[in-house]
C-alpha cells in the first residue's frame, strides 16, 4: 500500500475493535459493527459495518461484507463491500466480488466474478447529461 499515507494507515489501525489472533478458529458466523482483524481461520460468515482487514495467516471460508475489506490472506467466499476492496499481493479471494471499486495488487489472486456497484444506466446518463443529448436507443421504453 505505498500510494497511502503512514496517517492513513495509522487511522486505520487504530479503527480496528476486533483482532482474531493467529492460532484461532472460530467455527460460525461473526458479525459486529467495528471493524474486524483476522489473522486466524474463520469457518462461517465475517460481516461488519466497517472494515474488515484479513492478515496474511488469515483465512475465511464463508462470505465477507464490510465498508472497506483488505486481503492479504484468504477468501473462500462471496465479497460484499460497500466501498473498496483492496487484493493484496499475498491475497487472494475464490468468490464473487460486489463492491465499489476493487484494487488488485500485482500477485494478488482473484478466481469469480465481479460486480461493480455503480450501475452503467447512471454512468452513461452522467456522461450525456455533459453533453446534453440523449440517444434514441438508450431512451426509456414507453
Amino acid at each position: 500500500m505505498g500510494w497511502r499515507s503512514r496517517s492513513d494507515s495509522k487511522a486505520r489501525r487504530d479503527q480496528i475493535e476486533n483482532v482474531l489472533g493467529r492460532s484461532s478458529l472460530v467455527r460460525g458466523n461473526l458479525s459486529a459493527d467495528g471493524a474486524f482483524r483476522i489473522d486466524g481461520w474463520i469457518e462461517g460468515s465475517v460481516e461488519s459495518r466497517s472494515i474488515v482487514v484479513i492478515g496474511e495467516s488469515g483465512a475465511v471460508r464463508g462470505n465477507v461484507t464490510g465498508s472497506e475489506i483488505i486481503v492479504a490472506g484468504k477468501i473462500m467466499g462471496n465479497v460484499v463491500c460497500s466501498g473498496q476492496i483492496e487484493l493484496l499481493a499475498t491475497g487472494r479471494i475464490e468468490g464473487d466480488i460486489d463492491a465499489k471499486s476493487i484494487r488488485i495488487e500485482t500477485g494478488g489472486i482473484f478466481r469469480g466474478t465481479s460486480h461493480m456497484k455503480c450501475s452503467v444506466a447512471a454512468t452513461v446518463e452522467e456522461e450525456l447529461g455533459e453533453v446534453g443529448a440523449r440517444p434514441a436507443e438508450l431512451s426509456p421504453v414507453s
